[in-house]
């Protein structure tokens, strides 16, 4: 019935598509033009204030869609310059090419978002002996090992039927290779990572798995542990990705309702702040940007059958990806591949949108840079090798989705040259653009205030106005060079961990800020050129004040793109989470009630009643934290920590603790617990991050922000060449407890070959 229906409204969009492209071809005059152009506008502005669902929503877009349309017609029909002058042709058909390339992944957004779904929970699966078995893998390379006890820990806590649900820990970093690798730094590093993570995994309760060689990255790490396990599902989290205590309560059911469903895939949410978020100073009450494509986007392909697995924070079946040979690995992209391969072989996917795990985002741009390109790669690579458009086995509307999740990785090249295309008049005077005023008011003008109001209106709760542009251009200059490296090579990416867990001791301008730097001082300099134009030729001042004002706007964006250059101080190495929580506080043998009210994975601030006894406690103090554990949970063990801070306020005494280095892995497992079992936790913060300003408020907000960014970018321009402090990575150790999570090999105690054998 459902694959009915999603056929139906396949044929209404294609219909309407061809309805609206006929009349947009249709040629009248600039003011009837403008005329129906704005009633078009006043009826979405008036279908958006009224918040439409469902046909209204769809009416929304198809209105939107003709104005787009009209738009390309006219400009493909009028507004290219004679072949004639070369130059002018091929500045021309430089931005033309860039618009088309917008107009079509204008087209392929509105119809994968077009009606998107919201999934409710599975069916529980009551017959004890129905429960699938599940196989946890959790892949690592070179993260720390106190980083993955945090994981490890969580993951075995995961509400489940006892005997049911196994753990395994797949280290890429200790394999038979990098053990018996000539370097005999590698081969100890190596030999000393598997030796103290079998401890780890023994101590809590998982099992350690590594291979022989360093072989197709994370793709060949998950297929060699998929070769050795047995489960009937199997769950993937990334090493730094901290999975809630129902993770698989909210997905094992639909892998019941469903025998060829291959993938529950969920979103990833990640509770530091990106590197442009944090430099920009913006508000954690703005959306992420990665909510774009986990709150809405994912839901739109699931609508389609499309929803793709995202190599973390997914459940698959086992069957399903043995008929196909495991994880593919022809790109740096596995996931992505993999779930293109298996939706060919007729098996389904779906798209729960409740985040069950917590992530760690990197915190340097350039950092963040270098996961883009991975990405950038990747999906370049499956664009290339595995064409969705010509890949046999997949459904129409399943080639749309894919073309429009790896074609969008092309934007670095028409954001460039969005940038650059009004300096072609500014510099030389060549013809890129030809219209009338009347003209340019009539289809141009309109043109944008209907692509900004679709825009606000799909991704108002996700995106606010101009977001995206500014993520992309900022990322563009550096991801033309990758991607044009796949174009040219595509089967020359290799997979690289992203780095994460820095710490910036001191702000300092970026060593990537270069580029930024250049297409201001270019538009700058543009700005100069339509002064001097206006001044120069009045016949041409109207044109000069169009393309100066498109200059001006393409200098706001990058404003705001240079604050995301100005690296700030990141001394938090441990985010900070807001909970709710009852517990006690012990010392000196008395017992306290306490509230706790935050925690890390460094510490936690606790809330006691004022009374004589809790008034004496000291900073300095041992004391002993107890979380009450849940009704349905297995007891918490008690975690030692020092009193770094005592506030008293009103009739409270408020202690910020300080976790206790050098205890057992049970205190990791308790913090772990306290800090992301709950993922209504996560879901709230999500939840009140969904909302933003209209269309209007939303720009001008916008150039606020970009306007206050390059104020405070001056010192950092100041300061430029004389950066204090490289930024650093933190080390693991100083990640959970401080200075030691797990204890270190004593140099008497170094582990053998003989005793991992």
């Amino acid at each position: 019935m459902e694959r009915r229906l999603t056929a139906i409204l396949f044929l209404v969009w294609a219909l309407l598509f061809v309805g609206a492209a006929v009349l947009g071809a249709v040629d009248v005059s600039a003011s009837t033009q403008l005329a129906s152009g704005l009633m078009i506008l006043a009826a979405m502005v008036a279908l958006k204030t009224l918040r439409v669902r469902g046909y209204g929503r769809l009416l929304f877009l198809i209105l939107g869609a003709f104005i787009v349309l009209r738009y390309i017609m006219w400009r493909s029909l009028h507004t290219l310059p004679s072949p004639d002058h070369i130059p002018s042709f091929v500045a021309a058909l430089l931005l033309f090419a860039a618009e088309l390339y917008a107009v079509g992944m204008f087209f392929l957004s509105v119809f994968v978002t077009s009606d998107p779904i919201r999934r409710g929970a599975p069916k529980p699966i009551v017959k004890p002996e129905l429960v699938p078995t599940v196989d946890i893998f959790i892949p690592t390379y070179n993260e720390d090992a106190d980083m993955l006890a945090v994981t490890v820990a969580a993951a075995t806590q995961i509400r489940y039927p006892a005997g049911k649900m196994t753990v395994y820990l797949l280290d890429d970093g200790g394999t038979d290779q990098r053990v018996h690798h000539s370097d005999p730094t590698i081969a100890g590093q190596a030999l000393q990572r598997r030796v103290s993570l079998q401890r780890l995994c023994g101590q809590l309760g998982a099992r350690y798995l590594t291979r022989e060689k360093n072989i197709a990255a994370k793709a060949g790490n998950l297929s060699s542990a998929l070769a050795r396990t047995s489960g009937d599902l199997v769950a993937v989290f990334d090493a730094d990705h901290v999975p809630s205590a129902d993770f698989l309560e909210r997905t094992v059911g639909y892998f019941a309702e469903d025998p060829k469903l291959f993938l529950v895939q969920t979103p990833h949410y990640f509770i530091n702040t990106d590197p442009i978020e944090r430099n920009l100073g913006l508000s954690h009450r703005i959306p992420p940007e990665n909510e774009m494509f986990y709150g809405l986007i994912q839901r739109g392909l699931d609508k389609w059958n499309g929803a793709f697995f995202c190599g973390s924070a997914a459940l698959l079946r086992r069957r399903a990806l043995d008929e196909a040979g495991g994880f593919s690995g022809d790109s740096i992209t596995e996931d992505a591949e993999t779930a293109i391969d298996l939706h060919s072989r007729g098996w389904r996917s779906l798209y729960v949108d409740h985040a069950m795990i917590a992530g760690l985002q990197p915190e340097t741009f350039a950092s963040f840079i270098g996961q883009r390109s991975r990405w950038a790669q990747g999906m370049t690579q499956i664009f290339l090798l595995k064409n969705p458009l010509f890949k046999r086995g997949l459904s129409l509307v399943q080639r749309l989705c894919y073309l429009s999740s790896s074609a969008f990785w092309f934007f670095p090249f028409g954001r460039l040259i969005f940038m650059i295309a009004p300096l072609f008049y500014l510099f030389f005077g060549l013809e890129i653009y030809r219209a009338t005023a009347e003209e340019f008011i009539s289809y141009t003008l309109v043109y944008m205030a209907g692509v900004f109001l679709v825009s606000n209106f799909q991704f108002r709760t996700t995106r606010w106005m101009l977001i995206s542009e500014l993520y992309e251009t900022a990322q563009a200059p550096f991801l033309i060079r990758p991607i044009l490296s796949v174009v040219l090579r595509p089967r020359s990416p290799t997979f690289r961990v992203t780095a994460k867990n820095e710490l910036l001791q001191e702000e300092y301008l970026s060593p990537m800020a270069w580029p930024i730097i250049g297409l201001i001082l270019l538009l700058l300099a543009g700005l100069g050129a339509a002064v001097w134009r206006f001044s120069a030729f009045p016949g041409d001042r109207t044109v000069v004040s169009v393309v100066g004002t498109w200059a001006l706007f393409n200098l706001m964006i990058m404003f705001a793109a240079l604050g995301a250059v100005c690296e700030r101080r990141q001394r938090r190495s441990r985010p900070r989470v807001e909970i709710n929580r009852t517990g006690q506080i012990e010392v000196d043998g008395h017992i306290r009630r306490a509230r706790i009210e935050d925690v890390s994975m460094g510490g936690s601030k606790v809330r006691l009643d004022y009374t004589p006894e809790t008034s004496s406690i000291q900073a300095g103090d041992i004391v002993t934290l107890r979380v009450t554990a849940d009704p349905d949970g297995p007891p918490m063990a008690p975690v030692q920590s020092r009193v770094r801070s005592r506030v008293i306020e009103g009739n409270a005494v408020v202690l910020g603790l300080a976790f206790v280095t050098d205890q057992d892995v049970s205190a990791v497992a308790t913090v772990s617990r306290l800090m992301f079992s709950d993922s209504a936790l996560w879901e709230k913060r999500r939840q009140d991050q969904r909302h933003g300003p209209g269309t209007v408020v939303g720009v001008l907000w916008f150039f606020g922000l970009a306007i206050r960014t390059l104020v405070r970018s001056i010192p950092f321009l100041i300061r430029m060449g004389r950066r204090k402090e490289p930024a650093r990575e933190v080390s693991g150790h100083e990640l959970i407890f401080g200075e030691r999570a797990l204890p270190a090999f004593a140099e008497s105690e170094q582990p053998s070959l003989k005793q991992v054998s």
